[in-house]
């Protein structure tokens, strides 16, 4: 008689066991993740180090087969392995039609760049702390798998125009302004060619022109035009005159070197933005040969000066008045 009851009470607690075993299995067995951003990365193990085991993209379906607090484990394929939740939707969404622009950023996917930070443009053959930025950002989308080492090589170009590719960019390769802005999910809907642009310079025009680059002015009040380089500038543009002829062309439109703002245009890449420059040479050269001993400010809407980090009334006044100008 003992046996019998110790036996019966045996097979009450193994079949206690199997109906908590399969529990989970029973919780997860229908439910069904979408994912919600343009590329994710399955993982071997729940952490973002693991080892990328599949590249999937916006509206593959997986099956979610348990949780763990950022992660959800699921099926995908013959793949297992952990996405993070934020990046997997739960209820069906209606699918993103054929002609939509496409964005290389969802709402999950610029919440988790921001964290990273924003780049500065840059190129092909740049190295540091900026490049490293690019490189986290791209590989939180999914494009880059290559080592955070701030080496802006073939990996890094090649995932640039992987990125330019989804957003219909022109596929350089390049980290240009509108790459950077497309990837945090800002509009870079184009302009009527011609249009002149007021680029507000601590939103989005910081880098619009990277340290560098040449570009373009064309004074209002003369038609006169000369070439620029940029050389640097934090709070408004410092930048040079490229040759002694755009040095005397500069110099021909005041007459003689002066503090006084002026409405220009600047052209770079196409596009055309309204600015105001002064024409006075101080504080450090990098030409040598362009006989101007310094370089001058150009100012766009809402930059400041550096001495006193306001805005300056007249610069942008002049600003205002290069809007109503075409080039």
């Amino acid at each position: 008689m003992l046996f019998r009851k110790e036996y019966k009470m045996v097979l009450r607690v193994a079949a206690m066991l199997m109906l908590l075993i399969m529990i989970p299995v029973l919780t997860f067995a229908e439910s069904v993740g979408t994912v919600n951003c343009s590329s994710l990365n399955l993982r071997s193990k729940a952490t973002k180090n693991s080892k990328a085991l599949q590249t999937l993209s916006r509206g593959d379906s997986v099956r979610i087969m348990s949780t763990s607090g950022d992660w959800y484990k699921v099926n995908y394929g013959k793949y297992t392995g952990y996405v993070m939740k934020a990046y997997i939707s739960t209820d069906a969404a209606p699918a993103e039609s054929s002609d939509s622009k496409s964005t290389a950023s969802s709402g999950s996917d610029v919440a988790s760049l921001k964290k990273i930070g924003k780049p500065a443009a840059c190129e092909v053959g740049a190295k540091g702390s900026n490049v490293k930025k690019l490189q986290k950002c791209l590989a939180a989308l999914g494009y880059y798998q290559g080592k955070i080492d701030g080496d802006y090589g073939r990996e890094t170009k090649s995932a640039v125009q992987k990125l330019q590719k989804e957003l219909k960019l022109k596929q350089t390769g390049n980290a240009d302004s509108e790459t950077i802005a497309a990837m945090f999910g800002e509009n870079t809907a184009p302009v009527a060619k011609g249009t002149t642009e007021r680029l507000n310079w601590f939103r989005d025009g910081i880098d619009r022109i990277p340290r560098g680059a040449t570009f373009t002015v064309k004074d209002c009040k003369t038609g006169k035009t000369f070439q620029c380089k940029r050389w640097a500038g934090a709070n408004h543009l410092d930048a040079e005159p490229l040759t002694k002829k755009d040095t005397e062309i500069m110099n021909g439109i005041y007459g003689k070197w002066s503090w006084n703002r002026r409405p220009i245009l600047v052209k770079y890449n196409g596009r055309i933005y309204a600015a105001s420059m002064n024409g006075m040479p101080h504080g450090t050269t990098t030409i040598s040969d362009n006989q101007f001993a310094g370089h001058f400010c150009i100012h766009f809407y809402g930059s400041m000066t550096h001495s006193t980090k306001k805005k300056d009334a007249a610069h942008q006044n002049a600003v205002a008045a290069a809007m109503d100008y075409t080039w």
